[in-house]
């Protein structure tokens, strides 16, 4: 009796490991969209200084998952592309990780220590930051065909203003856009195994 083995190629293997990142990653960024924009909408927070409302830690802290998130899909569609994105995408994912990597612990260090913590300008700055990273990100994937150029160009303005730079129902849009994202990049990976 002989039994067939199917074997898998370790190009797919990879590329089922980058896929399931941004996978994961996408659905860690919508819950911190989503979260930020309930809290942001329905709850009072606070501008700046010590904290005083419970809507205060969550409207923060549901900044941690989307930073993470960012790295995340950045670096998995980064890595999809197989290097077609050339010069641009990997300054893109590097700006990127950078200025979400900051954004993180500045965050963090919010939650522990009760009160908005500001930096100088590296709030604002690095937020920025975030939207260049993922414009370069963006531009360099142009060519690549791995997502459709509306989604591409619709990627950075999106991220800003439904993340660190916006408020309210803007990061509802985001978590549309990111579901959509998420379905298909997915669909052109499969496509493109077969």
């Amino acid at each position: 009796m002989a039994s067939s083995t199917a074997t898998v190629s370790p190009q797919a293997q990879t590329e089922t490991i980058w896929l399931r990142l941004v996978q994961l990653s996408l659905a860690l960024g919508v819950a911190g969209v989503v979260v930020f924009a309930a809290v942001g909408m329905l709850f009072t927070t606070i501008s700046e200084g010590a904290f005083r409302y419970t809507a205060d830690y969550w409207y923060t802290g549901a900044g941690l998952p989307i930073a993470l998130a960012g790295i995340g899909v950045t670096l998995g569609v980064h890595k999809l592309q197989r290097g077609a994105d050339g010069r641009l995408g990997t300054i893109g994912l590097w700006v990127n990780t950078l200025a979400l990597t900051e954004l993180f612990v500045q965050l963090l260090s919010s939650v522990v220590a009760g009160a908005e913590l500001r930096w100088g300008p590296t709030y604002i700055v690095c937020s920025f930051l975030t939207f260049v990273g993922v414009a370069l990100l963006a531009a360099g994937s142009w060519r690549t065909g791995l997502l459709p150029k509306w989604m591409l160009g619709a990627w950075p303005v999106l991220w800003i203003l439904g993340t660190f730079a916006g408020t309210g129902p803007m990061a509802l849009l985001l978590a549309v856009y990111l579901v959509v994202f998420g379905i298909t990049l997915t669909r052109r990976i499969q496509a493109r195994a077969v």
